[in-house]
């Protein structure tokens, strides 16, 4: 009987042996000084088997990173700070309801209808300000949780300073074309998730996987194109940011291009 693999403990064996069992598999679990190990009957099976255990594994590591821990929120500083910001600012405003012209973008004049945009430091503070800003429980939670879904990779696959500039450059370039195209009465995480799912997509074609479920692209971009319809007034979610959606997203692809270059030139130098 040929030796198959070990037994990782953090990762329960017992569906594979399930599997095994039904497609009458024959296999023994022996243990030897403390440690589990998988032995087959046929050793045409080994190899087939230590792929379904690993991707076994990735999938539960994957899983992990994902959920709401202690040492989750350790490990990923920068999304989490900028998901308890959000929470911060839904109940200063009450989800939108009061104090907003602290997170616009730009001073809002009345009469005759127009904007003005800030100068100084206030306008650094006002550039960035926007994505904190959500107007309802819904919109809140959904900009959130997919915040956290992308954060929760990516920021695992960066430098600290490389994740931050790209969070930074996608909230700057979709609150500005979407402050030239509509004005300033908006807010949401939505367009530097657009960027980051941007971002992903062309991370995990063109350079490594990331797991992230091919779904969720073409999902994103039906979303965009249904922001376009009067779908989301009709249904009472109010209108979409289409435009912090669409720059975010081309943002986000654009500027994988040179993070490419750079990863590729420093694994080159090395």
């Amino acid at each position: 009987m040929p030796f198959a693999c070990h037994c990782d403990d953090q990762y329960p064996i017992e569906p594979l042996l399930t599997e095994l069992t039904q497609q009458g598999i024959g296999f023994e679990i022996k243990e030897l000084h403390g440690k589990k190990e998988l032995w087959l009957d046929d050793e045409r099976y080994i190899e087939a088997v230590n792929q379904a255990y690993s991707a076994y594994k990735q999938a539960q590591q994957q899983q992990k990173q994902h959920t709401l821990s202690f040492s989750n929120v350790k490990q990923l500083p920068l999304t989490s700070s900028f998901i308890v910001m959000s929470l911060v600012v839904a109940l200063i405003t009450q989800l939108g309801d009061q104090f907003l012209d602290l997170f616009f973008i730009a001073q809002i004049q009345y009469y005759p209808r127009s904007w003005i945009p800030y100068s100084g430091f206030a306008a650094v503070w006002h550039s960035i300000s926007p994505i904190f800003l959500h107007f309802g429980i819904e919109h809140l939670v959904f900009n959130s949780l997919s915040f956290w879904y992308l954060g929760s990779i990516l920021e695992r696959k960066m430098a600290f300073t490389g994740y931050l500039l790209l969070v930074l450059i996608l909230a700057l370039v979709s609150n500005y074309s979407q402050l030239w195209v509509s004005g300033p009465l908006f807010g949401g995480l939505s367009g530097v998730v657009y960027g980051l799912i941007g971002f992903a997509w062309l991370y995990q074609s063109m350079y490594r996987p990331l797991m992230i479920p091919k779904g969720l692209f073409y999902l994103a971009v039906g979303w965009v194109l249904l922001g376009f319809t009067p779908f989301f007034a009709a249904v009472g979610l109010g209108n979409m940011a289409n435009t912090a959606h669409i720059s975010g997203l081309l943002c986000g692809a654009v500027l994988f291009f040179p993070f490419y270059l750079f990863v590729k030139k420093s694994a080159y130098e090395y």
